[in-house]
């Protein structure tokens, strides 16, 4: 076998052996793509990394090969050393495990290739630092959630990865175009100004509403949003700029979609802006404060009441009027990035509590994880920490992870419901049914329990289909060994019908309100 370390030696293996003797011998992990993204064929060594037959291969596309590869522990992206094969039928990607791989891998988003929002606020955090003249450009897939829910996760995925590959192909790498979370992408373009890069967003809309989307033989109308902010106009501060982009790109969507909206500082949209602005410094400030509490809510058994109480822990914030829901204060911890530092001081109270009663009578606490915890990679060994410290038994806290935060986050959400479950906790799928292809993910994320969607339980007593549709979750649940709980319970009626559908435990107004646990 002939050395095929540099990159001459593979040039001119290229030339000397026919395809199929070159997938063979080469010790690098190949595939060969047709130019539709399909995955043809794959030499041995990346069938056995991966675990796969060549017929397994046969309805793979190029993003599902590169989700199996990072399943297997395969660092890395198609290697910049990977050269086209000289045949009609398309090219052979080469993966060479290599020095840095990880890192360029943990920068990069696994459907489209672009910087992840991480790796993107990071470097766009050192342009402002520089106060470089420059514009930032939000894009918004207008369809996303329409695609999402009629035809599911591969027909969504599927339209973000081709809107990744335009964008990427009609803008300069320098402007290093990144996802951000869900259908949200991102542009930093150095040395323009706002109406140059308005330019730059009508070339990319008017490329996605020629090219629309097709799915299983069918034509479907796309078109994006975008909102543009120039550095100046946002006082060369990060989270400024982000919360302009957003206003921007909100304003985009409210007057009609498929347009472009620059942000200027005169805009109406200043108030909403500065509101954002401020609860942004209050979320810092609860949290350096601790100006937070937990309240609970019970979790009834349907059948027997045998064993543990179950509660949920619920989150309060001190405002001007006392105790309220955080709606504000949540939405404006996900806005900038807050929110796995808010989950962290919410599972430490927990466990607090949780130690100071008698091991005896410790009930079983449900706690919820927002979808950017999911991208916290030291999130599960803090947890570990934190119950060894407070000495609580893992199988008293369960997560809940909601549906729609799995389906945006799959790989990752996969990675942490099988950390935590290592650990010895429970995880429950929150919101249960709020997708169209609920049923689909249960494959893949190993969940204790599903928790039902309030959308399908407040009427089931009087609604044939939300019952029948209630029905087939239980016995889809029973069929994999999972318990099922039904939220937002409000009458006795819909508890007695939920009992007769087979539901394990209940939750709600009804059964109990919510209870101060924790206070400051």
């Amino acid at each position: 076998m002939d050395d095929v370390n540099s990159p001459q030696a593979l040039r001119d293996l290229f030339e000397r052996l026919p395809a199929s003797e070159l997938l063979r011998q080469l010790p690098q992990l190949l595939a060969l793509i047709d130019t539709e993204g399909r995955v043809l064929a794959a030499n041995p060594a990346l069938l056995h990394r991966c675990a796969l037959s060549q017929d397994a291969l046969e309805e793979m596309t190029l993003a599902q090969l590169k989700q199996r590869l990072a399943d297997a522990g395969e660092a890395g992206e198609p290697s910049e050393q990977a050269y086209p094969l000289r045949l009609d039928a398309g090219h052979v990607l080469l993966w060479s495990p290599g020095e840095g791989h990880g890192r360029y891998a943990a920068q990069r988003d696994e459907l489209t290739g672009l910087l992840t929002q991480r790796a993107f606020e990071e470097r766009l955090r050192m342009r402002l630092a520089r106060q470089r003249d420059g514009v930032f450009i939000r894009f918004e897939i207008d369809q996303f959630k329409l695609i999402h829910d009629a035809y599911g996760r591969q027909a969504s995925e599927r339209l973000i990865a081709q809107f990744g590959q335009l964008i990427a192909s009609l803008l300069r790498e320098e402007d290093e175009p990144a996802r951000l979370n869900g259908d949200g992408f991102a542009v930093s373009v150095e040395d323009t100004d706002a109406e140059r890069a308005w330019q730059i967003a009508e070339r990319v809309r008017l490329q996605v509403a020629a090219q629309g989307f097709e799915w299983n033989g069918h034509a479907y109308d796309v078109t994006v949003s975008a909102g543009v902010v120039a550095f100046a106009d946002a006082f060369f501060d990060f989270t400024e700029l982000m919360a302009a982009s957003d206003a921007a790109c909100e304003t985009a969507r409210a007057r009609g979609r498929n347009r472009i909206e620059i942000y200027r500082r005169s805009d109406d949209e200043l108030s909403r802006l500065r509101g954002a602005q401020s609860w942004g410094a209050r979320v810092l400030d609860t949290l350096e404060a601790n100006r937070f509490a937990l309240y609970r809510q019970r979790i009834e058994p349907l059948a027997s009441a045998n064993g543990r109480p179950h509660y949920e822990a619920l989150l309060r914030v001190r405002g001007a009027s006392g105790w309220s829901t955080p709606a504000e204060f949540v939405a404006a911890a996900e806005r900038y990035g807050l929110m796995p530092q808010v989950d962290r001081r919410v599972i430490a109270r927990v466990l607090r509590e949780m130690a100071g009663i008698p091991p005896a009578q410790r009930p079983v606490i449900a706690v919820n994880l927002s979808g950017h915890s999911l991208g916290d990679q030291g999130l599960a060994s803090y947890i570990a920490r934190q119950l060894e410290y407070h000495e609580v038994s893992p199988d008293l806290i369960c997560f809940e992870i909601t549906e729609t935060a799995a389906i945006a986050n799959t790989t990752r959400a996969v990675a942490l419901v099988d950390a935590l479950k290592a650990l010895g906790c429970s995880v429950a799928l929150d919101d249960f049914g709020a997708g169209m292809s609920s049923f689909s993910y249960l494959k893949t994320l190993a969940v204790d329990a599903l928790k039902i969607d309030g959308s399908f339980v407040r009427n089931v007593a009087h609604d044939a289909v939300d019952a029948a549709t209630v029905e087939s979750m239980v016995k889809v649940a029973r069929l994999r060994g999972l318990k099922t709980i039904a939220e937002c319970v409000e009458n006795a009626e819909a508890l007695t019908r939920l009992g007769e559908l087979g539901v394990h435990y209940a939750q709600g107004f009804h059964l109990h309100r919510p209870e101060p646990w924790s206070l400051p």
